[in-house]
């Protein structure tokens, strides 16, 4: 079987995780809008308050002092939507100084009243020392509180930390529980969790080996989910046989599939395997990757 190397550089050094970086990437991935909540306010009058809230936010300029007030009216009712408000209002410094402390302790309200986002994003703030002092066993305890409560998000964002942490040399061994959360993420339909364990697999990240059956598995269900990226991966291993037979036209369809996408590395095999096919099957490869974006509408 014939091994080609195109350019950009083969996909094991290609998709290197690296630390902080990595961690980054993650916190843009799983960044959690202001609004986010678990549940509704429990009764009309709370609805109203917090109604009256959004409208003050509204006005040009914003009343942010009756806004706030608002919040904690409904906050004291119990709406874990206007404690992660004032959060937010002290996080950012909307009418008041801005303070890390206070936005903690009203997400943590928050989460503790069922808003488990702001249980994964407290581990977040603690993790990096965003806005409080970097606390590692305080942020772990938190992604611990969502997990417990069985929030698949919390899943992706603690098993990241434990890849990144394999990765680095710390840990090795815990590579394994995060392969079972991005597996369980899997299967709870965030498919963002097959990026992760392709990653796993085709790094042989901390005490887990490298498997290229696997690394396949998990790449194809990311690229048939529209990930331009793993698209880009997948054409890789086809061209390669990487876990996969190798198949160049099957490679040349991912590989437009992935440069219609974006992707780097999609690009140059598509512009590599258009030299080295026949027009024949440049054709087929574009109309079964035109056939495949027809499928997905």
């Amino acid at each position: 079987m014939t091994t080609m190397n195109p350019s950009p550089p083969g996909l094991r050094r290609f998709t290197k995780l690296s630390g902080i970086p990595f961690l980054l990437a993650i916190t843009m991935l799983l960044s959690l809008a202001m609004t986010a909540t678990a549940g509704e306010p429990e009764d009309t009058m709370g609805q109203d308050v917090e109604a009256h809230a959004h409208a003050h936010m509204a006005l040009e300029p914003p009343d942010w002092d009756a806004a706030r007030a608002a919040f904690t009216v409904a906050a004291e009712q119990g709406s874990p939507t206007a404690m992660s408000y004032l959060g937010w209002m002290y996080e950012e410094g909307h009418g008041v100084v801005r303070d890390g402390a206070q936005a903690a302790e009203w997400y943590g309200r928050a989460a503790r009243a069922g808003a488990h986002d702001f249980a994964v994003k407290l581990g977040w703030m603690y993790l990096g020392g965003d806005g409080v002092a970097r606390d590692r066993e305080r942020a772990e305890s938190w992604f611990r509180h969502a997990l417990d409560a069985g929030h698949a998000p919390a899943r992706i964002a603690w098993a990241s930390v434990l890849i990144a942490d394999a990765q680095g040399g710390r840990d090795p061994e815990r590579v394994f529980e995060a392969r079972e959360l991005m597996e369980q993420a899997l299967d709870d339909g965030l498919t963002l969790a097959a990026y992760f364990l392709a990653r796993i697999y085709i790094e042989g990240i901390g005490a887990q080996a490298v498997d290229d059956d696997l690394a396949a598995y998990y790449t194809r269900l990311g690229a048939d989910d529209g990930h331009g990226q793993m698209q880009g991966w997948l054409a890789f291993m086809y061209v390669n046989g990487q876990g996969v037979d190798q198949d160049l036209v099957t490679a040349a369809k991912w590989a437009n599939l992935a440069a219609a996408n974006g992707d780097s590395l999609g690009h140059g095999l598509r512009l590599m395997l258009d030299e080295q096919l026949d027009p024949e099957q440049v054709h087929e490869a574009r109309q079964r990757a035109v056939d495949w974006a027809l499928e997905q509408r």
